[in-house]
C-alpha cells in the first residue's frame, strides 16, 4: 500500500535540493539579475503598480537566497543613512503597539514596506556605479516618455476615449504623482545634460528630453508639479552658478533665474488682481423685469463672483428652465457630466460671460457654450485647457467660495482645508503618542461626525499632508523623529552638495506638504526607490565634470 505521508516528504526533499542546486548555481548572477530588477522597477513605475509590488517581491526574494546574508548586514549596520532611513518604517512598527485600529494597522505595515526593502535591498548590495546609476535614469525617462507621447495621442481623440480633465492622463496612478515622477526625470537628465561629459548627439536628446517633459508637465495642470519644477528649476540655476568657470555664464544664469521669477511673481499678482477685480454696479438700481416681461430675483447678499460678475443677480428661473431644456438633452433640474447640478453650473456660466440669467443669456450661447456647460464647465474661460490662469482662477474661487461660507465639497484646494482643520483636532486629542499606526482612518472618522463636516463620507478623507499624518499617528515624539530622521539624509556627508540627492529630497519634501506621501504603495515605493538609490548609489562620473558643461 503507498504512503501518501511519505510522497510529501520526498516531495519535499526533491523541491528543496532542486531551489538549492538552483540558487547555488545562479548565486554569482545575483549583481545582473539586481540590477535587472531595478531596471524593471524604473520601467514600470509610471504605468502598472500591480506588476510593481511583484516586481519588488522578486526583488527581496533574490537579495535574501543570493547568500551571505551576514555580511549585507554588517555592511547596512554600519552605514548610518542606512540605519536612520530604516528607522522611518521601523517607528511605524513601534505605532502598531499602541494601535487604535490594530487591524488596518497591519495593513499599514504592508503598504509600507517599500520603506524597509529598498534601503536593505540597495543599501546592503554592492554599490551601484554612475553608469548603472545613469542607465536606470535614462530607462526610467524612457518609459516616462512612452506615457506621456500616449497622452498626447489621448487628447488627440484618435483613441475614442474622451479627456475631459488633464489629470486623467496620469492613467492608474495619481497625476500628482505623475507630476513627481516627471521631475525627477526632466531634473535628473537635466544633471547629466550640464554637469557630465556627453557627445553632441546626447546633449541634443538630452535637452529634447527636457524640453518634451517639461511641456507634458505644463499641460497635465498639477499644481504641485509646478510649484516642484519652480523650486528645482531656482535649485538648479544656483547650482549652475556655483559651478560655472564662465564669467558670461555665471551672469547668465543670475539675469535668466532673476528674470523667471519676476516673470512668474508678476503673473501671479496680475492673475490675483485680476480675479479681485469686481464690476461696479449700483443694486438701488437693478432691474426687475426681463424682456419678456417676468420677474427678476436677486440675491444681493450673495457675494460670489465668476470674472468679476455676481452671480446671483439677474435670475429668471422660469425663463432659463424652459429656454435651456429647448437647446440640451440633458434637463435643467438634471445633473451634467460631472454629477453637478446643471442649474447651478449654468447660472454660473452665464455670469462668467456677462449674461444674464434668463431666456435672452441662454439664446445668446453657442454650441459650444452648451457642450462646456454640459461637460460640467462653470466658467468659459476654463475652455483653455492649456492655459495656466483659469487653474490659478479656480483655486482663488475655491477659497474666495469657502470664506463667503461655501461648502468645501468636490473642491480639491478647499477639501484639504478641511482634511488639515481635522487633522489637528485630532493632533490635539492625541498629542503624545497619537493614534498608533493604522489609526488614522478610525480616528479622521470620529473626528469628521463630532464636527458636524459639510463634507459627504466619499470626501472624508486624511490629511494629505505626510507631516500631519505622521504628527496624528506617532504623536509629538515620533513626529520628532521622523523629521530628525527624514533631514538627517541631506546633512550626513552634506548630500545637499549632491545635486541628485538634493533634486531627490526637494521633490519628496514638497510632495509630503500636499500629499500623504508614504500612505499608499506608490508613494512609499517613490519615496524609498529613489531616496535609497540616490542615497547609496554613485552619483558622480568618474569622468564628472567641475563646471557646467556647454551644450
Amino acid at each position: 500500500m503507498q504512503n501518501p505521508d511519505l510522497y510529501r516528504v520526498f516531495y519535499y526533499f526533491c523541491t528543496k535540493i532542486a531551489l538549492k542546486e538552483f540558487l547555488l548555481k545562479y548565486r554569482h548572477y545575483y549583481p545582473q539579475i539586481y540590477f535587472g530588477l531595478l531596471l524593471l522597477i524604473a520601467t514600470i513605475m509610471p504605468h502598472w503598480s500591480l506588476v510593481l509590488s511583484m516586481t519588488q517581491i522578486a526583488l527581496a526574494f533574490f537579495w535574501v537566497f543570493s547568500g551571505n546574508l551576514k555580511e549585507k548586514f554588517k555592511t547596512i549596520f554600519k552605514n548610518k543613512a542606512a540605519v536612520i532611513l530604516l528607522s522611518l518604517y521601523l517607528i511605524h512598527i513601534i505605532g502598531l503597539t499602541y494601535s487604535i485600529d490594530f487591524k488596518n494597522g497591519l495593513n499599514d505595515l504592508k503598504i509600507k514596506l517599500p520603506l524597509f526593502l529598498f534601503p536593505i535591498v540597495i543599501a546592503g548590495s554592492e554599490k551601484l556605479t554612475f553608469k548603472q546609476l545613469k542607465i536606470i535614469i535614462l530607462v526610467f525617462t524612457g518609459s516616462l516618455i512612452l506615457k506621456t507621447l500616449y497622452g498626447i495621442v489621448l487628447l488627440t481623440g484618435i483613441t475614442g476615449k474622451e479627456i475631459s480633465e488633464m489629470n486623467q492622463l496620469s492613467g492608474k496612478i495619481s497625476h500628482i504623482r505623475f507630476a513627481l515622477l516627471i521631475n525627477i526625470s526632466i531634473f535628473s537628465v537635466l544633471y547629466l545634460l550640464l554637469f557630465t561629459n556627453n557627445k553632441r548627439k546626447h546633449k541634443i536628446i538630452f535637452s529634447a528630453t527636457v524640453i518634451w517633459l517639461s511641456g507634458f508637465l505644463f499641460i497635465l495642470h498639477s499644481l504641485t508639479g509646478w510649484v516642484v519644477f519652480v523650486v528645482l528649476f531656482i535649485l538648479s540655476i544656483i547650482n549652475i552658478i556655483q559651478k560655472s568657470h564662465s564669467g558670461v555664464l555665471k551672469y547668465t544664469g543670475i539675469i535668466v533665474g532673476t528674470a523667471v521669477l519676476i516673470s512668474i511673481s508678476s503673473f501671479i499678482i496680475h492673475s490675483v488682481r485680476k480675479y479681485n477685480s469686481t464690476e461696479v454696479i449700483d443694486l438701488t438700481k437693478l432691474e426687475t423685469l426681463t424682456q419678456s416681461g417676468n420677474a427678476y430675483t436677486h440675491f444681493t447678499n450673495n457675494k460670489q463672483k465668476e470674472n468679476g460678475r455676481f452671480v446671483y443677480l439677474y435670475i429668471c428661473k422660469k425663463e432659463m428652465e424652459e429656454e435651456w431644456n429647448k437647446v440640451s438633452s440633458r434637463p435643467y433640474t438634471g445633473k451634467d457630466k460631472l454629477n453637478q447640478n446643471i442649474s447651478n453650473t449654468l447660472i454660473r456660466y452665464l455670469t462668467s460671460k456677462g449674461l444674464r440669467k434668463d431666456k435672452s443669456g441662454i439664446k445668446q450661447l453657442s454650441k459650444k457654450d452648451i457642450e462646456n456647460i454640459e461637460n460640467g464647465l462653470a466658467n468659459y474661460i476654463y475652455e483653455n485647457r492649456y492655459a495656466i490662469y483659469p487653474k490659478i482662477y479656480e483655486v482663488l474661487w475655491q477659497l474666495d467660495h469657502y470664506r463667503s461660507g461655501g461648502s468645501p465639497e468636490g473642491h480639491s484646494v478647499t477639501q484639504r482645508i478641511e482634511f488639515i482643520k481635522t487633522g489637528v483636532k485630532i493632533i490635539n486629542d492625541y498629542v503624545w503618542t497619537g493614534v498608533g499606526t493604522g489609526g488614522q482612518k478610525k480616528a479622521y472618522k470620529e473626528q469628521y461626525n463630532k464636527s458636524h463636516s459639510q463634507l459627504s463620507d466619499k470626501h472624508r478623507l486624511r490629511a494629505h499632508n505626510q507631516y500631519i499624518t505622521v504628527f496624528i499617528t506617532l504623536g509629538v515624539f515620533g513626529f520628532l523623529w521622523f523629521l530628525f530622521a527624514f533631514f538627517y539624509l541631506i546633512i550626513k556627508d552634506r548630500k545637499y552638495k549632491d545635486y541628485l540627492f538634493l533634486m531627490i529630497f526637494t521633490v519628496i519634501s514638497l510632495s509630503m506638504l500636499n500629499e500623504d506621501t508614504i500612505e499608499t504603495q506608490m508613494g512609499a515605493t517613490i519615496f524609498a526607490f529613489f531616496i535609497s538609490l540616490f542615497l547609496f548609489s554613485e552619483t558622480k562620473s568618474p569622468q564628472h565634470s567641475t563646471h557646467v558643461q556647454t551644450i
